[in-house]
């Protein structure tokens, strides 16, 4: 389980059977890798061996072999084929953990054993030639299928239909790489019965799974969304739900923001949290973001110009947009974008807001709007592709942003972040970050700043990355604001 799971699980009762059940995702896993890694091995046999003295043919042969076998192996020392779910934050942190043990491995002997230094060499660059491609395969192919797939996400029933079970059916459907799907919900108070809460059923008390069999067979687990709304302690709940594993969501406020950890203290189940001080790693993060941004900002000149240039024809007005936002404490900058809304927006704004209940009841929900007449049509092809964005990175040269990090917030915004802004503005706003990749417009603005408090508690290098790579997948499907 990910050390920044924000549930513990339990498990409860003897598995149930429920019809066909697909094989586990780490079976998935661990064929895709045998079949991706002999793949691998059959196209660098050949460079290998051409390279190779005749003398050196059997030694490349074996350093091939040795790099593409330690991959499976360490990756399951690290224990990456038998996590259950699509987490795959703590699975790209396990597999980078994996890479660097099985480089070490390696090296180790490359500089203590001199006659065999070519072989030593070779399979590292197999092995990290391996755990590179199963992790985008992993990434790329079986995450995509099997996301896709209804059958491949298991089946939950969710415990407590009120805002907070609401809660959890969305962000379920909202996000299929988790691997559960809601076929129910289950709840104490009866006017929630035959109803449905976030288009999943309530399907009646908890005591329906015990006396109902044939309601609990359609699910495979359950998660525990609100204790409070059962008047019973954990244990007694437990008991009354028929289910091998039992996730039990621990609230929305600091704990889930906290990188945790359980443990077992002779018997009592101890939750361990801890607070990253992020000195050291900003640091190296505003390094980065220079060197990365004088990169990026330089590749990206001709297509700003041309941007420029399409901007102007599209509509009148400046090709600039300039927006005051926070950056944290008392501090706040002028973030640039890409115009692409009318020069009148604002008032255009407050005149639909006036006129049209309903989205004014979605912009006060989300602070955006589904379908925005203040857009202009090049504008909405910039939206999407997040190229409206690209002056950002002046930002991220100036100081004022990050590359990554938490929303940057309009003044305007900060009382309705709260207390939260003490924790979020610790940190540089960023270009892209946590939530822009996990649902982003179709975030509740609360959702928002519950994710940029996670990601500040638990910001790091291997975070960032995990972050960079769903960036990329969210741009290239064109889920943009």
């Amino acid at each position: 389980m990910s050390q920044s799971d924000p549930e513990a699980v339990f498990q409860a009762a003897p598995a149930k059977k429920t019809g066909w059940s697909p094989p586990s995702m780490g079976l998935i896993l661990a064929l895709s890798d045998g079949f991706v890694l002999a793949l691998l091995g059959w196209i660098l046999s050949g460079p290998f061996t051409r390279a190779a003295t005749p003398a050196d043919v059997n030694v490349a042969e074996h350093a091939l072999v040795t790099g593409l076998m330690l991959v499976p192996l360490v990756k399951s020392v690290f224990g990456i084929y038998a996590l259950g779910r699509f987490d795959y934050a703590e699975r790209t942190r396990r597999t980078f953990q994996a890479a660097v043990l099985c480089s070490a491995v390696l090296m180790v002997p490359f500089m203590v054993v001199e006659g065999m230094r070519s072989f030593f060499v070779q399979s590292l660059a197999t092995s990290l030639s391996g755990f590179a491609v199963t992790y985008a395969v992993d990434l790329l192919v079986v995450h995509v299928v099997m996301t896709l797939v209804l059958q491949w996400r298991t089946p939950v029933i969710i415990v407590g239909a009120g805002p907070q079970g609401a809660q959890v059916a969305e962000k379920l459907r909202r996000l299929p790489w988790l691997g559960m799907r809601a076929v129910g919900f289950v709840d104490e108070d009866e006017a929630l019965w035959d109803t449905r809460v976030a288009g999943v059923p309530v399907l009646g008390p908890t005591s329906m799974l015990r006396s109902a069999p044939g309601v609990a067979a359609q699910a495979q687990a359950a998660i525990i969304a609100d204790m409070a709304r059962h008047g019973s302690d954990l244990t007694t709940l437990l008991r009354s739900l028929p289910f091998r594993q039992v996730y039990c969501v621990l609230g929305e406020g600091n704990v889930t923001s906290l990188d945790a950890s359980y443990h077992n203290l002779h018997g009592s189940l101890a939750l361990r949290l801890s607070l990253h001080p992020p000195t050291g790693y900003l640091r190296t993060r505003r390094a980065m973001d220079v060197v990365l941004g004088s990169l990026l900002l330089l590749l990206a000149a001709p297509l700003m110009l041309a941007i420029v240039i399409m901007i102007k024809l599209d509509s009148p007005g400046p090709a600039m947009f300039r927006q005051q936002r926070w950056g944290g404490g008392n501090r706040t900058f002028d973030l640039l974008k890409f115009r692409s809304m009318y020069i009148d927006a604002e008032e255009h704004l407050q005149h639909l807001l006036e006129s049209d209940p309903q989205a004014r009841a979605e912009y006060e929900t989300y602070h955006k709007l589904s379908f925005d007449p203040r857009v202009t049509p090049f504008g909405r092809f910039l939206r999407k592709t997040s190229l409206d964005e690209l002056p950002q990175l002046w930002n991220v040269l100036m100081g004022d942003m990050s590359l990554i990090g938490p929303r940057a917030y309009m003044p305007k915004e900060l009382p309705e972040v709260g207390e939260a802004a003490s924790i979020i503005g610790t940190v540089r706003p960023g270009v892209t970050g946590y939530w822009q990749v996990s649902g982003r417009h179709r975030t509740s603005f609360k959702e928002r700043v519950s994710m940029d408090v996670f990601y500040v508690r638990n910001c790091g290098l291997l975070f960032d990355f995990f972050i960079l790579i769903k960036t990329a997948f969210v741009v290239l499907k064109g889920e943009g604001s």
